[in-house]
């Protein structure tokens, strides 16, 4: 059972700021709904820049020749 006047050990730590990975710009964690961003604007960049192909996750390259019939649904592989 919690004693009155007690201090939560989240309430006692400074609070924890981190740097947007789109701009650099520091904020704060917790209450930030556009984590690990700063912004909104930050995180529709960061997805324009993913779905404009620009950031790539490194491997082998696929096949331009592959059937339809040889794909892999999605969720079955």
């Amino acid at each position: 059972m919690a004693r009155m006047g007690a201090v939560s050990r989240l309430d006692t730590r400074a609070a924890r700021s981190v740097r947007c990975p789109r701009c650099g710009t520091r904020r704060e964690w917790t209450g930030n709904p556009h984590r690990p961003f700063c912004s909104l604007a930050c995180r529709l960049i960061d997805l324009g820049m993913w779905l404009d192909e620009s950031y790539h996750i490194p491997g082998n390259p696929l096949p331009d020749n592959v059937d339809s019939e040889e794909r892999v649904p999605p969720g079955s592989g």
